[in-house]
């Protein structure tokens, strides 16, 4: 018998991985906080404590008190110091995992496809592979996705001025309505009844002398029912051996125990469409989307101090956007040229974006509530049209809309040269993926070493409670006027297994150079 399962291999994973590379209509993209290297350290803690020309971007009320002559002991962080300074080049870069993806690319990298031929499925293991692939196929949804972050950018400050220039963007993908209609087996269902049968007596299962432990009175039926109208009738026997083979899933962590409600429907539908007649995958529908957002944007900041204690300030940005993606058929042939095609097919667009901040000291303590995007900058989305089995078939990759955030910050300076920070997003922001959205809480802390500088911090994102605290660190090289900045990030006991390897869900990693007069 054959699922046609060569197709699932070559196109379902190799797809979901090209579209995801090549590839939501309200979107964060980007975190102002790890604009640059000294604020991802931190773990997004800086919108109080941002003492260079990255302030034009993370906080423009910061400008206000640079090259300021300050009475008493006001200058917590030497901003009236700095009269000039270069954030030559920052760049950084960040990829999460989101949902189980991790575990699904697991399960299906380890299954080999060949296994479901009649003459090898009822070899020992790949009733158990068949049942994974149900399993991931009826679990998998649109919160399973790859989420990639970059940017990379110069800024200039010049007293109570900045302008920069800076690229960033965000590319992610998922898997789309897995289309259970349309998977069937090529072959007459009462083969697979009889490869079943062989598979346990080659396993030494024995029927009689095993309890039921994993499916329920409901999924059974669910199982009976499916070959009955397939034109077969499935004994008890085979019930306990597809238990069995559940339960070995799930205590070996192939499974969780949620799953299963997936797989059985999943084992169920492909059941129900075996007739030993044509090949159903080919009109499959399950689609894998690619989305994808970049832009080059210029800010130019200005920021006013009233007084010794409150600054104000703003940032207008023009900014170049170009919004890219598609939608992929996982089992059509000519996935190829569709991936092709998106790597050409884009849409570029013009639009403003407006920041407003205010920022107030005392002694030992700076406090920050900043507004970036407050405007809504959009940039159009656009119709792309594709061939499906030679059909031409319309996608709508929507438009991209930067949704606006309110972040509070506080830093304490206990002593001249340590700092404690902390900053809260008041507002959920979208991301290109459905059903993900950011909204942070950071901690931050520095030690100034004079030539050496020490950083740490952490975050968490609260709009996704499945997710944990991710830990920040890095250091800075001061030689002079010159600095050199290094920083990067790791999910804390939150990781995905691969390959046999652990991986962290999420991982960052930034570098920058500049110079400060």
């Amino acid at each position: 018998m054959t699922i046609q399962t060569m197709k699932l291999s070559t196109h379902l994973k190799a797809v979901l991985l090209a579209a995801v590379l090549c590839g939501g209509a309200e979107a964060a993209i980007e975190n102002f906080s790890f604009a640059d290297t000294r604020g991802a350290s931190l773990g997004g803690a800086v919108s109080a404590s941002v003492d260079d020309a990255a302030a034009g971007l993370i906080n423009p009320a910061a400008l206000g008190f640079m090259a300021r002559q300050t009475a008493g002991d006001l200058d917590n962080n030497g901003l009236g110091e700095q009269k000039f300074g270069w954030n030559i080049v920052d760049i950084g870069a960040s990829a999460s995992l989101t949902g189980d993806l991790g575990d699904y690319l697991e399960i299906l990298g380890n299954i080999d496809f060949d296994n479901f031929d009649a003459a090898q499925l009822k070899q020992p293991g790949n009733v158990s592979s068949l049942i994974s692939l149900a399993g991931v196929l009826g679990a998998v949804g649109d919160k399973d996705t790859i989420l990639v972050n970059a940017n990379a950018g110069t800024a200039v400050q010049v007293g109570n001025f900045a302008i920069g220039v800076r690229t960033f963007g965000q590319v992610g993908g998922w898997l789309n309505d897995v289309d259970l209609a349309r998977l069937g087996l090529s072959y007459a269902i009462s083969e697979l009844t009889t490869d079943l049968r062989d598979a346990f007596i080659s396993e030494s299962f024995v029927p009689g002398s095993y309890v039921l432990k994993s499916l329920t009175g409901d999924q059974q039926q669910k199982l009976r029912d499916a070959f009955t109208s397939a034109g077969d009738l499935l004994d008890e026997d085979v019930i306990k051996y597809l238990d069995s083979k559940v339960t070995e899933l799930i205590e070996d962590g192939k499974i969780g125990s949620g799953q299963i409600q997936g797989a059985v429907d999943t084992l169920a539908s492909i059941i129900e469409n075996s007739d030993g007649v044509g090949d159903l995958l080919l009109d499959n529908q399950t689609s894998i989307v690619g989305r994808g957002f970049g832009a080059v944007e210029v800010p130019m900041s200005y920021g006013y101090a009233i007084d010794d204690n409150l600054s104000l300030g703003m940032t207008a940005k023009a900014m170049f956007g170009r919004v890219f993606g598609t939608q992929v058929w996982a089992f059509n042939d000519s996935n190829t040229d569709i991936v092709q095609d998106t790597l050409d097919s884009s849409n570029d667009s013009f639009a403003l974006g407006f920041d407003l901040a205010a920022m107030y000291r005392i002694p030992k303590w700076q406090f920050a509530l900043i507004g970036h995007n407050l405007n809504k900058p959009r940039f159009d989305g656009y119709n792309q049209t594709v061939m499906l089995n030679g059909v031409p078939t319309e996608v709508h990759v929507p438009d991209v809309v930067l949704d606006p955030q309110v972040t509070i910050g506080a830093a304490w300076y206990p002593v001249k040269r340590f700092m404690l920070a902390a900053d809260y997003e008041l507002l959920e922001t979208g991301t290109i993926l459905n059903n993900y959205d950011e909204q942070r809480l950071s901690f931050g802390t520095e030690l100034d070493l004079t030539l050496l500088a020490l950083r740490l911090g952490t975050y968490k994102n609260m709009a996704e409670s499945d997710y944990g605290w991710v830990l920040t660190g890095g250091v800075g090289f001061n030689l002079w006027a010159l600095s050199v900045d290094i920083g990067a990030a790791i999910s804390i006991d939150d990781t995905v297994v691969y390959d046999g390897t652990e991986y962290p869900r999420t991982a960052r990693l930034h570098a920058g150079i500049g110079l400060d007069f």
